[in-house]
């Protein structure tokens, strides 16, 4: 073969192998992408972009999938290392049943690329910025959504014995009328606890006993009892939910979430990633949780009882008996009383935390107004857009979650979105009834004028637990302890009361989506099946999956909105600058240095419980002197806990004795915030 014919093919080889890069690296949103399409997604990218994108493998699944983190940032030939800039982490999928988390977060990826050179705000941000982008964390569990049998799977591979039998994964479900969906079996049973919905009979509802109601069904998930121990589908493959096996507030007695935290080779790929790359200041995270609608985390702190000894020395200081055992509320009224916290709230949860009963589980009390201004920012963007969410449905943050883990022990604000919800049908109030948005537009003195009956009418219609009543909300709004905005929005997450007699059932907006959206394919309907054990049972119920991901027609817009969110939230990240620096002589070779440090991003550069936790870095303020300066007030290395964001400022003053003219170099320093390098002439 000639050389010219050689060089040729070569030629088309290599076209052939850039085109069909090019082709890969488009990214299309009418479909669900497979891992191995994620995959393929990912090293496109960073053969493409090479002077912006790299590839990370961080480690492997359970089921030996690779597990990658694609970074983003500008190669500058002057400027600090990607991994040494502030950076961003964003998250997706961890609990494998979250596929629209994963378009989410390659979205987010496609965007920075394709408008990194025509984008001037998204060129800045990989100029300045490092962004570590992790799209599928579960890919052991988002395989089963393109498997040839679905069911909602939101564990790794790993086999786990889920019903202590000494056997493992020997009892999983099966598609017994092969129509490849694992849904529901119920059959009639003289001890069964479900009934049909009085109002939809596909739908099926607990019996309620004070009524007089029996029920005539048992509910299992389709399949057989393959172990024979008499429970169905206890032991399916695989074992457990990653997003529940991080080290906060970690459930020990919880079977989905293993038997002791990070014992996963998804959770501890990730945790190692993490602490290598302390420049991490933010985390983005697309799950199932909703933290911008929702901003409960864990829980209340758990003691490891109701009552609790006091150390003998802090007794004698407080004034209590050394070998009594006091209530947490008691030690909590006791420390308000002595005014000791120096203007800080004394709570529940610090004094469980600070007896070593239980992890910190609500949001730093400083840290909070962070919080809800990106939630109004958020509810405000979606007004505007002209999104609907069901709020009431938005889920906090889960025990042993990711994103509890980076707020409560790594210390950096996280946010979190599930990105979609099954939309409710609205039902039009009448024109004078007392809503829940109506009441958020109310002063004090107008929700206190409308009495006691139009509130118990609202409290009513909402289903607030009776608890709840008319005259305890007006006298609450009347002494100031809470403004009718923030009432609406307790209200709206309150726990509702079963569901009465004549009520519509919890779950019918699904199947009337489903069938006038999906054209019915959202629901299977209950179709007779000779069961080798049971006998004659019915299958159906809702598909897998239905809750969580939007249709493939529906996954764009959905997710566009999100991304463009998640971009304005990376421009917020602190960012470390000298406001003013200033150097006077005080007399022959005496002068003093100030420098102003300000804050420039909108986030503080350090959470407060990052400072509780110890894992937040402070700002170190180095002064390097020559060989012949001293330092004569002020320390060599200085420390700033932290800076709030907006322009926040902190001075740092120095006198120090040179000759003049010579220049002193004062450096400052966080992880994740970089070097800030200032060089002051002393004249």
């Amino acid at each position: 073969m000639s050389r010219r014919v050689l060089f040729t093919l070569g030629l088309y080889l290599i076209l052939s192998f850039v085109r069909l890069e090019a082709e890969t690296s488009k990214l299309s949103f009418d479909k669900y992408h497979s891992p191995a399409e994620v995959s393929s997604l990912l090293n496109s990218w960073a053969l493409q972009y090479p002077r912006l994108a790299q590839l990370i493998p961080i480690g492997k699944s359970a089921g030996n999938t690779e597990l990658l983190v694609l970074r983003l940032a500008a190669q500058e030939k002057a400027g600090p290392d990607p991994d040494m800039r502030p950076a961003i982490f964003i998250s997706a999928n961890l609990e494998g049943v979250h596929v629209v988390g994963t378009e989410a977060a390659l979205m987010l990826a496609d965007k920075l690329l394709s408008r990194s050179s025509t984008d001037a705000k998204i060129s800045a941000l990989l100029s300045k910025r490092t962004i570590y982008l992790a799209p599928l964390l579960n890919p052991d569990g988002a395989q089963n959504f393109f498997a040839s049998v679905r069911y909602e799977k939101w564990s790794n591979s790993r086999p786990e014995d889920e019903d202590d039998d000494g056997l493992l994964d020997e009892d999983g479900p099966e598609d017994l009328n092969k129509d490849g969906l694992i849904t529901q079996m119920r059959v009639k049973d003289p001890e069964g606890k479900w009934i049909p919905d009085p109002k939809e009979s596909r739908l099926v509802r607990l019996a309620d006993p004070t009524k007089g109601e029996k029920g005539i069904y048992t509910l299992y998930t389709e399949g057989i009892d393959n172990d024979g121990d008499g429970e169905y589908n206890e032991d399916y493959p695989g074992g457990v939910a990653l997003n529940r096996n991080f080290p906060h507030d970690f459930e020990y007695d919880a079977k989905p979430a293993s038997r002791y935290p990070i014992s996963e080779a998804e959770t501890i790929a990730v945790l190692k990633f993490l602490s290598s790359h302390r420049n991490i200041a933010l985390a983005l995270n697309f799950s199932t949780e909703n933290t911008f609608l929702n901003l409960q985390q864990t829980g209340q702190a758990r003691a490891g009882g109701d009552r609790v000894k006091v150390p003998k020395m802090i007794a004698g200081f407080l004034g209590l008996e050394p070998d009594a055992e006091y209530s947490i509320k008691e030690i909590v009224e006791i420390l308000k009383g002595m005014n000791i916290g120096g203007g800080q709230e004394i709570t529940e949860d610090m004094v469980a935390t600070f007896f070593g009963m239980g992890p910190a589980v609500a949001l730093d009390r400083e840290d909070v107004p962070i919080f809800e201004a990106i939630q109004k920012e958020y509810k405000d963007a979606l007004k505007e857009a002209k999104l609907d969410y069901p709020e009431k449905r938005a889920k906090g943050v889960g025990k042993g979650s990711f994103a509890a883990y980076a707020y409560f022990q790594y210390g950096v604000p996280v946010f979190s979105s599930d990105l979609w919800a099954v939309p409710e049908p609205k039902k039009e109030p009448p024109k004078d009834a007392l809503t829940a948005d109506k009441l958020k537009t109310m002063s004090s003195e107008e929700f206190i004028a409308l009495g006691e009956e139009k509130v118990a009418a609202f409290l009513k219609d909402q289903g607030a637990p009776p608890n709840i009543n008319a005259g305890m909300l007006i006298g609450m709004v009347k002494s100031g302890q809470v403004n009718p905005a923030k009432m609406a929005e307790m209200i709206e997450k309150m726990p509702k009361k079963p569901q009465a007699e004549g009520e519509e059932h919890p779950d019918a907006y699904l199947l009337s989506w489903s069938d006038t959206f999906l054209k019915g394919k959202g629901f299977v309907s209950w179709t007779p099946y000779k069961h080798p054990a049971l006998g004659d049972v019915e299958i159906g119920g809702f598909v897998p999956y239905l809750r969580i991901n939007p249709p493939p027609a529906e996954i764009e817009k959905t997710i566009s909105f999100q991304t463009d969110f998640y971009l304005k939230l990376m421009d917020k990240v602190a960012e470390l600058a000298v406001k003013e620096s200033k150097v006077q002589a005080l007399g022959p070779d005496v002068y003093q240095v100030t420098v102003y440090y300000t804050n420039n991003g909108w986030f503080p550069t350090a959470t407060a419980q990052g400072r509780r936790a110890q894992t937040s870095w402070p700002i170190r303020v180095r002064v390097k002197t020559g060989a012949d300066q001293v330092i004569f007030s002020g320390k060599p290395i200085e420390s700033i806990p932290s800076i709030g964001g907006s322009g926040d400022t902190r001075k740092l003053e120095w006198t120090i004795k040179g000759k003049k003219g010579s220049k002193v170099t004062i450096s400052a320093w966080s992880p994740k915030l970089g070097t800030l390098d200032t060089t002051l002439v002393l004249e």
